[in-house]
């Protein structure tokens, strides 16, 4: 067997929420480093600079933010187990600032928003379908014990 036919054997059992977490990092962190370049100031306070791409106010604030967020998740996606835990904590660590930015344009204090309910909708948007394949695949996998099997003695497979 050849190291292509191993990987795509490998890709061919992947679950549901490894394919979709692999898809959105993978959109998200294009998304960011676009974001990036298109305003890579890191000026703070409420006259820092941001440009709106795809309706997100981007600055390298916001980028980095995103990258911390969504790069981990092209290597979560390696595991079924990974996958599902990544889909509920980046959902919330997602959704979180979401709620920040529906009440004000400047989250953290360094982030500023000036669409901010725009953002906060992305934001919301995001956690909610990252919530929402974690619980498809928990459904698919007969449960939460099933879906995280392999995370650690917590959860043994079985």
């Amino acid at each position: 067997m050849t190291i292509d036919t191993t990987t795509s054997k490998k890709l061919a059992t992947w679950t549901f929420a490894q394919w979709s977490v692999l898809v959105i990092s993978f959109v998200h962190v294009v998304w960011s480093i676009i974001g990036w370049i298109a305003e890579p100031s890191f000026a703070t306070g409420p006259g820092a600079p941001t440009t709106p791409v795809l309706g997100m106010d981007y600055n390298g604030w916001h980028a980095v933010a995103g990258l911390a967020l969504f790069l981990p998740g092209l290597v979560f996606a390696t595991r079924r187990s990974w996958a599902v835990l990544y889909c509920f904590v980046a959902g919330v660590a997602g959704g979180l600032p979401g709620v920040w930015a529906l009440f004000s344009n400047q989250v953290a204090y360094i982030f500023t928003f000036p669409n901010n309910e725009l953002d906060a909708i992305e934001h919301f948007v995001t956690a909610a379908i990252l919530i929402g394949i974690g619980l498809i695949q928990v459904r698919r996998d007969g449960g939460l014990k099933q879906a995280l099997a392999g995370l650690g003695p917590r959860f043994p497979a079985g």
